[in-house]
């Protein structure tokens, strides 16, 4: 695919995606370190023009209209370490000794090639938008990985026994109150609205929004 143009790019990967899976797409798009970015597929006929057709689509089909509009970038975290207990006074406290955090990143961005000049340029400007913003969820995971780790390793708690399962317990009431603060996080930039334009840049924008109207449709 690397010498091949943006259209054939699109192209190929839909079809490998269709018969092979998003596994098998990133083994060719993304072989390495490159962080996988999925996708779904837009099926309207690539010769369209009409940019509120598109939106239409969109605002319609994206399994994503629900939260965060076209594009959906996952960031989940794990954590990781072993119970080191202490007692004083009759309590006892615990500690997570070699403590790990485990970051786990999925993007998934609209596929689609179309044929025209002008709703390709508007296609591809629109995608780097949305992709920029996904690449704002990844920079808020990165953050908070670092912080999950500083605070993992601070943590003290108090578990009702000395036990493992009484550690674990313990740690995750912890973990959850911040895992939910993450999540806070990145909800706080969603709803994303990307502009579509097909006029080629004409005077005579036809400019659409991305995202559709959330409120009208109950959600996004």
């Amino acid at each position: 695919m690397a010498g091949a143009d943006a259209g054939t790019r699109e192209r190929l990967a839909d079809a490998v995606q269709r018969r092979h899976g998003n596994a098998a797409l990133q083994r060719i798009l993304a072989p390495g370190s490159a962080l996988p970015v999925q996708r779904w597929a837009v099926r309207l006929p690539r010769g369209t023009v009409d940019c509120d057709r598109v939106v239409s689509y969109m605002n319609a089909h994206s399994p994503y209209r629900a939260d965060s509009g076209w594009a959906r970038t996952n960031v989940s975290f794990a954590w990781g370490g072993d119970p080191s207990f202490s007692a004083a006074d009759g309590a006892i406290t615990a500690t997570v000794a070699n403590p790990t955090v485990t970051k786990t990143v999925s993007v998934d961005m609209p596929s689609w090639a179309p044929t025209n000049a002008a709703m390709a340029a508007g296609w591809s400007a629109m995608t780097g938008d949305l992709r920029a913003h996904e690449a704002r969820h990844e920079a808020i995971g990165n953050d908070w990985e670092t912080e999950l780790r500083s605070r993992l390793s601070a943590l003290s708690v108090t578990p009702a026994h000395r036990t493992t399962a009484a550690f674990i317990a313990a740690v995750r009431a912890e973990w959850n109150a911040w895992i939910a603060e993450h999540q806070a996080a990145q909800t706080a930039i969603d709803p994303f609205t990307a502009v579509l334009d097909c006029s080629g840049g004409g005077p005579d924008a036809a400019a659409a929004r991305l995202a559709g109207d959330l409120g009208a449709a109950g959600e996004d």
